[in-house]
């Protein structure tokens, strides 16, 4: 642990002693068929809700350009750091033999561990390892990239962003979370980061973080023109008590906000997963307000590659 606390290392990186960061999410569909039931446990998922809202909205189109050529063409998807492949599973459930779904990883196991995840929920997509530089694939060649919680683990963003940009066809689309640096509406991090607390559960493996209107200007510069961008959890200590948990409470200092965070963590843990699903849901509610205009921690980023006319 020792070795963790110094040493920050970005996506797929390791220390020596093998530290790193390692994603093994299970998908939220189970069943052979994505039932009316399994979409509306996206609206405690926030960020997939909207992610694949916007994925939705380039297969309707897809559908619309099949009608009009009497031809069929499936959408390509791409997910960039696909990890144990829940997304791509996700994605295959919900929309089927209309989507041809890609996955793509910088570390090799977790690459190993989606191509069986797949097989065991009876779906098929093409995934591979890639050295997280060059992508392996030829210029305008998907009509969406999706992407979530790795533009902040990556060394050279300029460069993935273009990446992303390269691979995806003219008007293609960019579904992506990514995380940031505290924006000015995080005012409890703020307050305890500048007081010598980073309340950040991942700040060993966040290396390239980045403001909203920084965010906004790397995706300008790579073609992309930013259609909306949210972020949430403006009450964060309040719902998400479990990730200033370990910080503060490793403090004698901070005492009144110390204690606030213990008596919230109680509840959370002895309220669950209500007090989970419904922190969640707040998340979704409070992005669709006034999440265009907040400057937290993270955002969704739902975007258009432009046309080379543009």
């Amino acid at each position: 642990m020792e070795e963790k606390s110094r040493q920050v290392m970005g996506w797929g990186k390791a220390s020596e002693n093998g530290i790193a960061e390692f994603w093994d999410a299970r998908p939220i569909f189970l069943g052979e068929q994505v039932t009316f039931l399994d979409k509306v446990k996206l609206v405690f998922f926030p960020k997939k809700i909207l992610l694949y809202n916007w994925i939705r909205k380039a297969l309707s189109e897809k559908r619309k350009e099949n009608k009009m050529t009497g031809k069929f063409s499936k959408l390509r998807i791409l997910d960039v750091g696909c990890g144990t492949g829940a997304s791509v599973i996700e994605m295959k459930k919900l929309w089927g033999k209309e989507v041809e779904v890609y996955g793509i990883d910088v570390i090799n196991l977790e690459v190993e561990l989606a191509k069986e995840r797949i097989k065991e929920y009876g779906v098929w997509a093409d995934l591979s390892y890639y050295e997280g530089t060059l992508l392996p694939f030829k210029n305008n060649f998907f009509d969406v990239v999706f992407t979530s919680d790795v533009l902040g683990h990556v060394e050279d963003v300029p460069n993935w962003l273009e990446e992303l940009q390269r691979v995806l066809l003219p008007g293609g689309r960019l579904a992506m979370f990514c995380e940031s640096k505290l924006g000015k509406h995080a005012y409890v991090r703020n307050y305890l980061l500048k007081r010598g607390l980073n309340t950040d559960p991942h700040a060993n493996f966040h290396i390239s973080l980045y403001a909203k209107s920084e965010l906004k200007s790397l995706l300008e510069q790579n073609s992309f023109e930013i259609k909306k961008m949210y972020s949430a959890f403006f009450l964060s200590f309040l719902v998400h008590p479990e990730e200033f948990y370990v910080s503060l409470q490793k403090r004698e200092a901070f005492f009144f906000l110390r204690n606030i965070n213990r008596i919230l963590y109680w509840l959370k843990k002895k309220t669950y997963p209500f007090s989970t699903a419904l922190a969640e849901f707040y998340g979704l509610v409070e992005m669709l307000t006034i999440g265009r205009f907040l400057e937290v921690q993270g955002y969704v980023v739902l975007a258009k590659k432009k046309h080379y006319n543009e």
